[in-house]
């Protein structure tokens, strides 16, 4: 069993990555940077500049946030960082009732449940390269279907209450 001596709770987003970084007491360290692969490579300079920490001492969490979490993730599976990447509603449900809500209280929550739990922590593996990139093609096959249906419909329905002759059939 590994023992951690830094939580980092990472609050995903399009555009920004907020990193809270608790020790085993308290909140040592918060800092937003962009959701960009340089930001994340200085962002992770930046972390092994704090007193004690090395990747294998610490566990990094997040939410799933679909693809805007796969620069992060694919960049500590590279380093072989200790990565959770859990399900939105089992963080919020294992702290129990609380209020407000903002980037900064979401990942400060988040290094707190990898802190809560360090001894149960169940560490991401990732899938196979092509395993993802099936998913991908698939989500894209999915959107695109929808989007054709979302187009077809309103034609269909023109056929019933407007003329033949000013109606689009395909």
């Amino acid at each position: 069993m590994k023992r951690y001596k830094y939580f980092i709770g990472i609050d995903v987003s399009k555009l920004t990555l907020d990193f809270a970084i608790m020790n085993v007491e308290k909140l040592i360290y918060h800092k937003k940077i962009a959701n960009e692969d340089t930001a994340i490579a200085s962002m992770l300079v930046e972390l092994k500049e704090i007193n004690g920490f090395k990747l294998s001492n610490s566990v990094f969490g997040m939410e799933h946030t679909g693809i805007y979490s796969n620069k992060i993730l694919s960049i500590l599976k590279r380093k072989k960082a200790n990565i959770v990447y859990e399900n939105p509603t089992h963080i919020k449900n294992s702290l129990g009732n609380l209020r407000g809500k903002n980037d900064k209280l979401d990942s400060i929550r988040i290094a707190t449940y990898l802190k809560k739990l360090k001894d149960d922590l169940r560490l991401w593996q990732g899938k196979r390269k092509i395993i993802q990139e099936l998913a991908s093609l698939v989500a894209l096959r999915d959107r695109l279907a929808r989007t054709k249906r979302a187009l077809k419909t309103p034609l269909k329905e023109d056929l019933l209450f407007i003329s033949t002759k000013f109606a689009i059939q395909n």
